[in-house]
């Protein structure tokens, strides 16, 4: 077995963080199923690249609440990596929701994708599934007139090499340009 060589350690100062780092990630969510990419993403680092997919195929858009989703590495441990858990919200109880649970609960072979500021975070791994805990998905119709109506997700994947990992698309494509009908979402 090959030895794993772990980055080298690295300053990381204030005075060279030069942009906003506001917290909270993007209000849409991409999903996408691994069996749908026309090869696995090429990992280097903390990075991702190399998102195409078969012909037809393609990422799908949950538009979610804003100002309530995250994204959470935690550590297992020494050399035991860390879990990524991602958080959101859709501010809608209806059929087209229920549906959209039901698929999210069922399909371990999933990615998730976020805009983050000027980055994009991934959640994914060719090898890892993605887990749903017990109560890992809720809704709630609200029981007054100014309650919430909501489906509230948390989504995980444990075996992760690093707390937060990023993906760089192909040139000049954007996550709408690799949505499911998209003209340029085929090879």
């Amino acid at each position: 077995m090959a030895a794993t060589v772990c980055e080298p350690l690295l300053d990381v100062l204030a005075s060279e963080q030069c942009a906003e780092d506001f917290a909270g990630i993007g209000s849409v969510i991409y999903m996408g199923l691994k069996e749908d990419l026309a090869s696995p993403l090429t990992e280097d680092g903390p990075n991702w690249s190399g998102i195409t997919f078969k012909s037809g195929k393609g990422l799908y858009r949950i538009d979610c609440k804003e100002e309530a989703n995250s994204i959470e590495g935690s550590s297992g441990g020494m050399n035991k990596g860390y879990t990524q858990t991602l958080n959101f919200t859709v501010d809608y109880v209806n059929k087209n929701t229920a549906k959209l649970a039901r698929v999210i609960n069922n399909s371990q072979d999933a990615f998730y994708i976020v805009e983050d500021g000027d980055e994009i975070q991934i959640m994914y791994h060719p090898k890892n599934k993605i887990q749903i805990e017990s109560g890992g998905i809720t809704s709630n119709t609200g029981d007054t007139f100014d309650s919430d109506r909501q489906v509230t997700y948390a989504v995980k994947m444990n075996k992760c090499k690093y707390p937060n990992t990023y993906l760089t698309l192909p040139n000049d494509k954007t996550l709408e340009d690799l949505r499911v009908g998209a003209s340029s979402s085929s090879d």
